[in-house]
């Protein structure tokens, strides 16, 4: 197995790491899935659908066609959603990486590699308005080099990088449908400090999970 050094981005990085964060993103699409079927109040449309398709048709194989045609749409929705919120990002903070996070005093940008291939990444921000957080971002590891203790070494890159400058708080947040993510945090001893969920995250059962992680 290959070594994993972390080092600060560079320039080069640039294309690799939009890619390793769009990658990242659309790889909970499934899981995503997986856990909106999960929901019962999900089966309510699809019922009321099928049930909808059988009266206008007549045929059972019209109906299941026509619900399995809506739940196609509904992937490709969901789909563009992810990739809506990656071009926004890419829009953001991403768009000049170098910029920002590597200009601050007190930000900075890392990348995980591994036989010469950027697999993973994570940016370190303070937090606006307060003069003792520093905010954990765009913390992401390449699928297929994931369960490798790439994620832990950048999380722990950041919160050595908030210790050596003085910083008292790491934060972070994330969508509860990143389930891997979670377990990584509460390992590390980050502590669930809010819950913030809007009225499609109670239909979907989906929050923001606000963390923050206390430095001795």
């Amino acid at each position: 197995m290959a070594d994993i050094s972390i080092r600060t981005y560079k320039s080069g990085d640039y294309e690799a790491v939009r890619a390793l964060f769009a990658e990242g993103m659309l790889s909970y699409v499934p899981s995503t899935i997986v856990h909106l079927l999960k929901r019962p109040l999900v089966y309510i449309p699809i019922s009321m659908s099928l049930i909808t398709l059988h009266v206008a048709f007549r045929s059972y194989l019209l109906s299941l066609l026509g619900v399995a045609s809506l739940l196609a749409a509904g992937f490709l929705l969901l789909k563009t959603m992810f990739r809506m919120y990656i071009n926004k990002c890419h829009r953001g903070d991403l768009l000049n990486i170098e910029e920002s996070y590597m200009t601050g005093q007190d930000s900075c940008f890392w990348v995980a590699e591994s036989n010469g291939r950027v697999i993973g990444m994570v940016g370190v921000q303070p937090v606006p308005g307060s003069c003792h957080a520093v905010l954990l971002r765009r913390l992401s590891v390449t699928k297929s080099q994931r369960h490798r203790g790439t994620a832990r070494k950048l999380c722990m890159t950041v919160i050595d990088f908030a210790r050596q400058r003085g910083y008292k708080q790491v934060t972070l947040d994330a969508s509860t449908l990143l389930h891997a993510g979670h377990r990584l945090y509460q390992r590390l001893g980050f502590q669930i400090t809010k819950v913030k969920q809007n009225l499609a995250g109670k239909f979907v059962n989906s929050a923001i999970i606000y963390y923050t992680y206390h430095i001795q």
